[in-house]
């Protein structure tokens, strides 16, 4: 009896123009109320001091290993080894597509944390760019490169794997969100803001991968990149633990502001 062809799950094109257009709609709103055309800094005040009475207990530790996982070390690392698995298997085009989205994602978001200037919930000791809060670079770089890879687990695994994995992916990129408002590295609208911002970016990946279909063959390099990641990890957190521990720690010596910049400074 003749196999049936496998079939690789596919998100239609009026699918992802939905999603691009609310991914759209929400950055446009929070970018404009982070530069101060709107009364945002009520809502990130409000959820801010909800995020408090959590601060300081037994979800410390987790937390720290979480925000972790977006640092962007690891995330470089994550990135080269989804798209060497890629290469390793002939997909050229979609290697290409993947190291353009995940490489135009930092200029952008440098660009946007230029403009609106906004400054970070906690007295964070960091320089450049990074001193900024809006958005979220952590959120915004993990969920693009964890949410590309979810959707690569979705189609290259079947049954409970494919389920198990792709929502494990998912779980970290919300948890990772969580853990920056419980560290005070950010407000919620810059989480809110990385979300959509990494949301149209994975729809424009979806389109430029949909456009050149390769055969699912691609697929079969992404278990051995699954493994590569899962086992750095445990190494790059024994080496940056000790650094991250000691600046987030750092912040609780230091007096948090009242609330959010709403505008970026004058000239």
């Amino acid at each position: 009896m003749r196999r049936r062809p496998r079939t690789v799950p596919t998100f239609g094109s009026r699918q992802l123009g939905w999603a691009a257009g609310v991914a759209i709609l929400v950055l446009v709103i929070l970018t404009a109320g982070a530069a101060g055309f709107w009364p945002l800094a009520p809502i990130d005040h409000l959820v801010d001091n909800l995020v408090d009475g959590a601060r300081g207990g037994s979800l410390y530790d987790l937390m720290l290993v979480v925000t972790a996982l977006g640092d962007g070390l690891f995330l470089t690392l994550a990135a080269v080894v989804t798209v060497a698995s890629f290469l390793f298997t002939g997909a050229r085009w979609r290697a290409m597509c993947y190291t353009l989205c995940f490489g135009s994602m930092p200029v952008v978001v440098h660009t946007i944390k230029l403009w609106i200037a906004r400054t970070r919930p906690s007295d964070i000791p960091y320089t450049g760019v990074d001193m900024f809060s809006f958005p979220s670079s952590h959120v915004a770089h993990s969920a693009l490169i964890y949410g590309a890879i979810a959707g690569l687990t979705f189609v290259t695994f079947r049954g409970w794997m494919r389920w198990g994995l792709t929502g494990s992916f998912l779980l970290l990129v919300a948890m990772i969100g969580v853990s920056r408002m419980y560290l005070g590295a950010h407000w919620f609208s810059d989480v809110l803001a990385g979300y959509a911002l990494a949301g149209l970016f994975l729809v424009m990946l979806a389109i430029a991968v949909a456009k050149h279909p390769e055969p699912p063959k691609f697929s079969r390099g992404i278990p051995i990149a699954l493994f590569v990641i899962a086992a750095a990890f445990p190494i790059y957190l024994k080496v940056s633990l000790p650094d991250s521990d000691a600046l987030y720690r750092a912040i609780e010596l230091h007096q948090r502001p009242s609330a959010p910049a709403d505008a970026p400074p004058s000239p």
